[in-house]
């Protein structure tokens, strides 16, 4: 039976998208362990799940270089892997991330992920974001994990060039780019060198700050997000109380089998 999948999250054809090394096991491995595994398959993000016998899986995601707290595509790419390769029939499926429980409903759009909701707070411009990014931003937040650089317009975000030799600060996760959108209420970037991606191809976990910033600013909570990156997309978003709602489908690219007791 196989047990690593390559899935494309927020797509439904094969070069769109974010992808993701899916990998099942029987329980979870220690952390540096499964970093080693996910720097070996350097995909964007490795998501390592683990059944338990009470229906809820641990999910843990690994980038290529450090494990990270919440990922949007690779949670998508576990419920795909769960539903379509494991057998899972309800209509809910339930992570343990730790600390974090993450719900995921599977309908017939796909799968409505369910984060918690972060709020932003403005901060004084931080002097390696600009230098990053070549140019100061409109407004810059802190929110849980990320900072958040605002941009007047959607031209600006799909046009900025970062400076990847710029480090940027220890306390910054990934920094999330954005402005007013074209087509939609509101659109970004993602860049997180900090775990190993310069920019994310399509993030997902980044409207668990940018939905309720921008139902903010635009006084609702039905939003439509768009991501500007190379694979990006439309991601629908919905806030309420505190939890972020996005959707999005995912197809399998590859599946086989690694041993992975030889990396215990």
């Amino acid at each position: 039976m196989s047990n690593l999948f390559i899935v494309k999250a927020f797509a439904s054809e094969p070069f769109k998208g974010n992808p993701a090394a899916v990998c099942i096991l029987d329980e979870l491995l220690p952390d540096n362990n499964l970093q080693r595994i996910a720097t070996e398959l350097n995909q964007p993000i490795t998501s390592f799940v683990a059944p338990r016998s009470d229906g809820v899986y641990e999910l843990r995601h690994f980038g290529p270089t450090n494990r990270v707290e919440i990922c949007g595509h690779g949670t998508v790419a576990a419920s795909h892997v769960i539903y379509e390769h494991l057998g899972h029939s309800e209509p809910e499926i339930i992570f343990s991330l730790g600390a974090l429980v993450v719900r995921v409903a599977i309908t017939a759009e796909g799968f409505e992920l369910e984060m918690p909701k972060f709020i932003s707070k403005p901060v004084p411009e931080i002097p390696c974001v600009s230098r990053f990014l070549g140019l100061p931003a409109k407004l810059v937040y802190k929110s849980f994990y990320d900072v958040i650089a605002e941009f007047p317009n959607e031209q600006m975000v799909r046009s900025l060039k970062p400076d990847f030799s710029v480090p940027l600060v220890n306390s910054i996760r990934a920094l999330l780019i954005t402005a007013p959108g074209r087509v939609s209420d509101y659109c970004y970037r993602v860049f997180a060198p900090s775990v190993g991606v310069n920019e994310d191809y399509f993030c997902g976990s980044a409207n668990a700050a940018l939905g309720p910033f921008w139902s903010y600013k635009l006084g609702r909570d039905d939003l439509l997000g768009y991501s500007v990156s190379e694979r990006g997309g439309p991601v629908p978003c919905f806030v309420n109380g505190s939890a972020v709602t996005i959707s999005g489908r995912a197809l399998t690219w590859f599946s086989g089998s690694i041993k992975v007791e030889a990396c215990a």
